[in-house]
């Protein structure tokens, strides 16, 4: 069976105005130029020696370069494998070396062919991606493009006749995507999604959420991620619509995400429960930023939305949450609880929508009403499998049911109610952080004997990662010294949280260690803490100590002149930890205003001043 993609795609090139606005972000791109771009990228492709079934890597920070190129692959029967550009050079090799990739798109200052030597297969081609001109080629071969044009994407499209991409081949169940779920220490293990389950989820999300070419999305998710992937940027260009991504997230441009809403009449607004509990945080400046003619209701995905905050949020902002539920492997979503009165009952998953759910035992018997067991789905949006992992593939995939590995229960009223998880992850701030990949990082640490990774429930974040570590006999360690030697090996968002050394590790009668003692040890440790700790020092002094955790960094490399430029580890998520470290400390909360006005030590020092005056 053709693709359906191929058709959806042709018909929004047909009807959809050339000037409209598909991408609104830090460079805008119009519907016009994406298919103009699309043509450009056929030929380019052809030129490349890229054929139907070929895998290519794309990983960019640049949303509008991003998505050309996502979109093209697929368009070209192409498989893309979306890499997060900001995971370090030693995790992007593994990833690099397990897609085996026949052409990689790379920020012109992500990586060079000589950091991937080893990991490249033979006849890979690199291109990288930058703005007008390369500075100088990073690659043997492509300096220049044949007509002397600059062999960086996307100056060389301007030299290449546009190409009508050809359907023959490309199938329903040709591979659209790769998106791997893990990859810093185990075996990166890439999820298959063939065209026929892209198509069913974005027809899913189009019916069910109500969307039309006059529909305005807001989501500001990583497009590594399927959340911003297909969630926002595909299915935007399916319905024919305008996807707003002004910003790239970080707590400083949270009033104007919000103010943003109203601005830009956004109708759907899809984040992350972390994100909505920020939004709580911004006061009552912002309480009618949710009450527009224009939008329909919030988007809760990628984590546990907590009730308290599901009703609480509803009923200050005035607005309606609809609660979705779904894995990598599922594209997306299966469950979604809202925005229809059917499938909407507040702390629950609600139902599935164009698939099937049911509840099994460790056997696999499906389980009557109020058992609590796995989760399975079934569906047209479920994947093809693992990435050349058919052992995995076979775990996971039983009699067409997609074991999710989270424990539910359905209640009489056919809501599904997530209770955890059998599955070793741990999902913060919407993000999946498997715990073997951070302790075979701390592992690998100099003076690490042994290591043990697990999640905390956080009231921000939903839950936190929390990593204890062994040092080696005769070897003294330090959390800012591990902090930073993991940020050279791993991406930032698995960076643990809290790191605690400790002297021993409770271990069982085969030498393993017992991870939930390790955890009662910790909240021991938290627990005496609490107990004993009181305010002392100056408020320079207890502001450089909320700097230090907040940033995995020695308080005595911090000064009030400290900022996200001369901070080591200062970045938009550690600057969320900061901000709510400073409330903690100072038992105060922030304004917006606030809020937007801390850029560096000595600002935090003024709001602290202030609001204690």
């Amino acid at each position: 069976m053709v693709s359906p993609i191929l058709a959806a795609l042709d018909q929004v090139e047909r009807t959809t105005k050339s000037s409209k606005i598909f991408l609104a972000g830090a460079r805008d791109l119009s519907y016009g130029t994406l298919f103009d771009r699309v043509a450009r990228l056929t030929t380019l492709f052809r030129n490349m020696g890229l054929q139907r079934d070929d895998r290519a890597v794309v990983s960019s920070k640049d949303d509008s370069s991003l998505v050309t190129l996502y979109v093209a692959l697929v368009r070209n029967g192409v498989t893309a494998v979306v890499l997060d550009p900001d995971a370090p050079l030693a995790e992007l090799r593994k990833l690099v070396e397990a897609a085996d990739a026949k052409a990689l798109f790379l920020d012109a200052d992500r990586a060079t062919a000589a950091d991937l030597q080893g990991v490249l297969r033979p006849d890979a081609v690199m291109m990288p991606i930058g703005d007008e001109v390369a500075k100088k080629p990073l690659f043997p071969g492509f300096g220049k493009s044949s007509n002397g044009s600059a062999a960086v994407f996307p100056a060389i499209l301007a030299g290449l006749t546009p190409s009508t991409p050809s359907a023959e081949g490309i199938s329903d169940s040709t591979i659209a995507y790769i998106l791997f779920t893990s990859g810093t220490t185990s075996k990166p293990k890439g999820v298959e999604i063939t065209h026929r389950n892209l198509h069913a989820q974005m027809q899913t999300f189009i019916r069910h959420y109500g969307l039309t070419a006059q529909s305005r999305l807001m989501n500001l998710l990583p497009l590594h991620h399927t959340d911003g992937l297909t969630h926002g940027a595909f299915v935007s260009l399916l319905a024919g619509m305008t996807l707003y991504r002004p910003w790239r997230f970080s707590v400083d441009v949270l009033p104007m995400v919000v103010d943003g809403i109203y601005k830009h009449r956004v109708t759907h607004f899809i984040t992350v429960p972390s994100v909505l509990a920020l939004i709580a945080n911004l006061g009552d400046d912002y309480l009618d930023s949710f009450t527009t003619p224009d939008l329909k209701f919030v988007i809760s995905t990628a984590a546990h939305l907590d009730e308290n905050l599901w009703r609480s949020f509803e009923q200050r902002y005035r607005v309606r949450i609809v609660n979705v539920y779904g894995l990598t492997e599922s594209v997306c979503e299966s469950l979604y609880c809202g925005p229809d009165e059917a499938t909407r009952k507040l702390g629950t998953i609600g139902k599935p929508i164009d698939s099937e759910a049911r509840i099994v035992d460790e056997s696999g018997v499906v389980l009557p009403v109020a058992k609590t067991g796995e989760l399975c789905l079934r569906g047209d949006n479920i994947m093809k499998g693992y990435f050349r992992m058919p052992e995995e593939t076979a775990m996971v995939l039983k009699d067409g049911w997609f074991h999710t590995g989270d424990l539910a229960w359905q209640d009489e009223d056919g809501f599904f109610h997530i209770v955890g998880r059998k599955k070793d992850v741990i999902i913060t701030g919407g993000v999946n952080v498997y715990p073997e990949d951070v302790t075979g990082v701390l592992r690998s640490l100099p003076g690490v004997l042994d290591a043990v990774t697990f999640g905390l429930a956080d009231e921000t974040w939903g839950e936190k990662v929390v990593s204890c570590v062994l040092p080696a006999p005769d070897t003294i360690l330090s959390v800012e010294s591990l902090a930073q030697a993991f940020l050279e090996r791993a991406a930032r968002q698995k960076l643990p949280k809290e790191i605690y050394i400790l002297d021993e590790f409770p271990r069982g009668p085969a030498g393993k260690v017992v991870t939930a003692l390790v955890k009662k040890k910790v909240e021991e440790l938290k627990a005496k803490a609490r107990a004993v700790e009181e305010p002392s020092g100056n408020a320079e002094e207890r502001i450089m100590r909320v700097a230090a955790r907040s940033f995995k960094t020695a308080a005595t490399a911090l000064s009030m002149r400290s900022d996200a430029e001369n901070t080591k580890g200062w970045n938009s998520l550690a600057h969320v930890e900061f901000l709510l470290g400073l409330e903690q400390e100072f038992g105060l909360r922030m304004s917006p205003q606030d809020i937007m006005n801390i850029r560096s030590l000595g600002d935090a020092l003024n709001v602290v001043i202030q609001r204690s005056t």
